[in-house]
């Protein structure tokens, strides 16, 4: 009976052995114009009306079409887990099959197609989801940034320790008042090319 119990957990893991790792892909090719997308990752946030992480979620978001950038929304399920105070801009929504969003490759088709090879990650679920689409990206080429101030967790240790882990691993913590005069500096100066 042990045995058996022990056959059925290994198999187990086995199975979901890249459940919760990010995955990995072939690296993105060098653009001539490369261009920038925005990753709202997640669902509900667990925040009141009125919270600053809302406000700085749809900054970026209302941004990203001022200004010239992609725009993409990650979630488990196409629209029910949607949180109806974010703005929705475009209808660019794919599901996630894992915590990485990377792991449904018609994600990384649509910003290869864009010429996109740099990502900016915000949301809800900074570990494992936020972490592991980092992850992904940044195995496969991309550039990386996280807004510190558009991404939640379970609790603030856990938004933290995800947040040095990106860090550690290559990607730019910055903030959404940051990101935004960038997008803005890059528009002034595609325009003047």
């Amino acid at each position: 009976m042990k045995l058996k119990l022990s056959l059925a957990a290994v198999f187990v893991l086995l199975a979901c052995g890249g459940c919760e790792r990010p995955t990995s892909g072939a690296r993105i090719p060098v653009y001539d114009r490369p261009q920038v997308a925005l990753v709202v990752v997640g669902g509900r946030f667990q925040s009141n009306d009125d919270d600053p992480l809302i406000a700085a979620t749809n900054r970026l978001i209302e941004g990203t079409r001022r200004l010239g950038v992609e725009l993409v929304y990650v979630r488990a399920q196409a629209d029910a887990d949607r949180d109806p105070r974010l703005q929705t801009i475009n209808d660019q929504v794919f599901p996630a099959m894992r915590g990485d969003a990377f792991s449904n490759p018609d994600l990384d088709r649509f910003f290869r197609s864009r010429a996109v090879d740099h990502l900016v990650l915000i949301g809800i679920g900074a570990d494992p989801s936020i972490e592991l689409t980092g992850r992904g990206a940044l195995n496969r080429g991309y550039k990386v940034m996280v807004v510190g101030d558009a991404v939640s967790s379970a609790s603030d240790a856990h938004r933290e320790r995800a947040l040095e882990s990106l860090r550690r691993a290559g990607a730019e913590i910055t903030q959404s008042e940051i990101v935004l005069a960038e997008w803005a500096r890059r528009k002034r100066y595609l325009g003047s090319r």
